[in-house]
């Protein structure tokens, strides 16, 4: 098929996977919002795209899979846990969750339905949902196959895996845990966390950080964060499968890296920074979290920008978001 016509479906296929994951109402499921996941999708496809260009895959199969990689992901409610209070796993080392079904449907969850997945991993319900689309689509066997393929390897991807796997495998890996988009979503679900942890004792999360910005960002941003970030590189770094995602994944560690250590410097005079600082950024994301979309944060601080530190942040998350190395 033309180029044309891969492009024209890409773009369909992701208002579809927009609208499929808008059928749920729930705020939040396990460490996701309901915006996150069209996001991360998208974000998945900018870098895969640039892994593919970078390792020889196909980029068009690697667009398709990268964008129906979780077109089933809203279906994966609260994990599971035993009596134990631990997260069981499933045969494959995968958590357990309920099956959360959506408030309204479409043509994916029909798929879904008609093929009987609940319970399933998203990433077997996805290639199945995704052979369905496709087909539909008159695509041949062989791009239905590797697509489906690529998007049950992006949780499970081996040595002996797809080339299109593996970078729809390390491009899904770093976005959620290496770099600004995963620091970005760091911030919501620490916060998330807080929220629920004051709320249990009848205080206010908002109402403290108030009054403690400074402390908190001191413990977060000088403590937490820097082990954070040298967890994943020791936990994740090592497990991706392309010589240009470890590369990839390494630059943006070292450049959070960099940029959470000049934010440290920063807390010497937090007034200063949260006027001009990448602070400013920082509290921002902090502060506005009803559901939110990375992108329209960016938009936001663009428009509010204020001295070169904030700028200079804003143009690092941006790049990456866009999918570049």
């Amino acid at each position: 098929m033309p180029d044309q016509y891969h492009r024209a479906t890409v773009a369909e296929l992701d208002d579809l996977v927009a609208e499929t994951h808008q059928l749920w109402d729930e705020d939040w499921v396990g460490f996701s919002w309901r915006n996150y996941t069209h996001e991360h999708m998208r974000r998945v496809r900018g870098l895969a795209g640039t892994l593919a260009g970078a390792e020889g895959a196909d980029p068009h199969v690697v667009a398709l899979a990268a964008t129906l990689h979780d077109v089933t992901k809203s279906y994966d409610g609260e994990i599971l846990t035993g009596s134990d209070g631990k997260r069981i796993i499933d045969a494959n080392g995968f958590w357990r969750n309920e099956t959360l079904a959506p408030a309204r449907s479409n043509a994916v969850t029909e798929i879904y339905d008609q093929l009987g997945l609940s319970g399933s991993v998203h990433h077997v319900s996805g290639g199945a949902v995704a052979r369905v689309l496709l087909e539909r689509r008159g695509f041949g066997s062989s791009i239905v196959d590797e697509v489906e393929q690529a998007i049950i390897e992006h949780l499970v991807a081996t040595p002996e895996s797809s080339l299109a796997g593996k970078c729809l495998y390390d491009a899904d890996t770093i976005d959620a845990n290496v770099g600004m988009p995963a620091f970005y979503r760091n911030i919501q679900i620490t916060l998330r966390g807080q929220d629920t942890q004051f709320a249990a004792r009848g205080e206010s999360f908002k109402d403290w950080l108030g009054e403690n910005l400074g402390t908190f960002l001191e413990t977060y941003l000088g403590e937490r964060i820097p082990a954070w970030v040298d967890g994943k590189a020791r936990d994740f770094v090592p497990k991706l499968m392309t010589p240009t995602g470890r590369d990839v994944a390494s630059a943006r560690l070292d450049r959070l890296k960099r940029t959470v250590s000049e934010m440290v410097s920063e807390l010497g005079d937090l007034e200063q920074a949260r006027r001009h600082g990448a602070i400013r950024v920082v509290e921002a994301f902090m502060s506005r979290r009803s559901n939110p979309k990375l992108v329209d944060e960016l938009a936001h601080a663009e428009s509010t920008a204020v001295g070169d530190a904030t700028v200079a942040l804003v143009g690092l998350i941006r790049r990456e978001v866009e999918g570049h190395a």
